[in-house]
């Protein structure tokens, strides 16, 4: 019989299936057990070894007699959890040690179980560094070095908002973008639990929305008339196009993932909402027989590091090549998405970034149009993403 704890177990499962490309959240959902503090703990676990990985690394590194990038990936991840549970939890330091030795057993690695305990046994007694260049990857360190308010913000867990009625018997807050409340738009308390076992989720009261991603949304809809038609080109996971429908707009809906719209499908039956909705990669082409629209939003691909508090893997999975590739195709995507902008409209450009290369950048070069308005939270100030918006209206000759 294992003595590993359940959490803990799912947790290092997750991590080592995050080193091959897998979503924490999705991995979660999938090994945390169904309820209890255990699958509190394994989500805690999981993302806050995330979240404090490069900080982690850099007190292992000099007690493993090789190179971090050299172990197995699953001793890897259990000596960050075990570290982080020591450092970061009221979990004591030899119950933290232990448990991550028995995690690695249970995984069936035990012949590594005693390297784990000498390495842990340590490293759990240093301190977690809080400087940039030692809680980030390098580049991005270098680029965000001078936020360390967001730099910190990105080390703790993030609040969830939800749209649509506040869900009943929960003490809600308006959310906020600094001090400006988000209408229609409310903040759970921490340690709410899943938000799927609110009452009134399945009834499709409410849907989890980032402050930020109102604010985008809203900016659609203070572009359009009333009851106007918009064009979401990017739409799933659905969120702004909820918002738009819900404010009385007419919403056609297109994403380049068939797997992606019927996950927003399956939120649309819940929510009681209609929208129209077809696949189409917008770096391909336009879509002619689409027609024209009072207002197009784009809210483009992106390397997502706007997101990395809720999603922290992604920290570790860019590059700054692929904030030049990201905007490559943005330029393609917006320009071709602009052709279906009736005369008069708006366009609205939006990527969950902090990078000027994905957002300013992009919307400059686009040739016959100019920037009425924008909107930036690159970095954030308090609990929302980081997002970049911009409405832009054709040029008049």
């Amino acid at each position: 019989m294992s003595r590993a704890n359940p959490g803990r177990v799912a947790a290092l499962r997750a991590l080592i299936e995050v080193e091959s490309g897998g979503h924490v959240e999705d991995l979660l959902s999938e090994f945390a057990p169904s309820g209890g503090p255990d699958r509190g703990l394994a989500w805690h676990l999981a993302l806050g070894t995330l979240r404090w990985q490069g900080a982690l690394d850099h007190v292992l590194a000099p007690y493993s007699k090789r190179p971090l990038e050299r172990l197995d990936s699953a001793v890897l991840c259990v000596l960050r959890m075990g570290l982080f549970e020591a450092r970061k939890s009221r979990t004591p330091d030899h119950a933290a040690v232990h448990q991550a030795v028995e995690a690695i057993k249970a995984i069936g690695l035990r012949r590594a179980s005693g390297m784990v305990n000498a390495i842990l046994r340590k490293a759990s007694q240093q301190p977690l560094s809080e400087e940039p260049q030692h809680v980030l990857p390098g580049w991005l360190a270098t680029r965000w070095g001078d936020h360390r308010d967001w730099i910190a913000r990105i080390r703790e867990p993030a609040l969830v908002s939800v749209a649509g009625r506040p869900p009943e018997g929960v003490d809600v807050t308006a959310a906020t973008i600094g001090e400006t409340p988000i209408e229609g738009l409310w903040t759970l308390p921490s340690g709410i639990g899943s938000v799927t076992d609110l009452e009134g989720f399945h009834e499709g009261k409410f849907w989890v929305m980032d402050p930020a991603a109102a604010r985008v949304a809203d900016m659609v809809v203070a572009s359009t008339k009333p009851g106007g038609r918009v064009l979401d080109t990017c739409a799933a996971p659905g969120g702004k196009a909820f918002r738009l429908v819900h404010a009385g707009l007419s919403v056609t809906a297109t994403d380049r993932s068939p797997d992606r719209l019927d996950q927003m499908n399956e939120n649309l039956h819940r929510l009681q909402m209609s929208i129209d909705m077809s696949v189409h990669d917008w770096s391909q082409s336009a879509m002619t027989s689409m027609g024209t629209f009072d207002t197009v939003l784009v809210d483009a691909p992106c390397t997502g590091l706007g997101i990395v508090r809720r999603h922290p893997e992604i920290m570790w999975r860019r590059s700054p090549g692929d904030v030049t590739a990201n905007a490559i195709v943005q330029r393609l995507i917006l320009r071709n998405a602009a052709e279906h902008v009736k005369p008069g409209g708006a366009l609205v450009y939006a990527v969950c970034s902090t990078e000027s290369e994905e957002g300013s950048e992009v919307v400059s070069d686009l040739e016959g149009w100019h920037v009425e308005s924008s909107w930036s939270s690159a970095p954030p100030l308090g609990d929302e993403d980081g997002f970049q918006a911009f409405v832009l209206r054709q040029e008049v000759s």
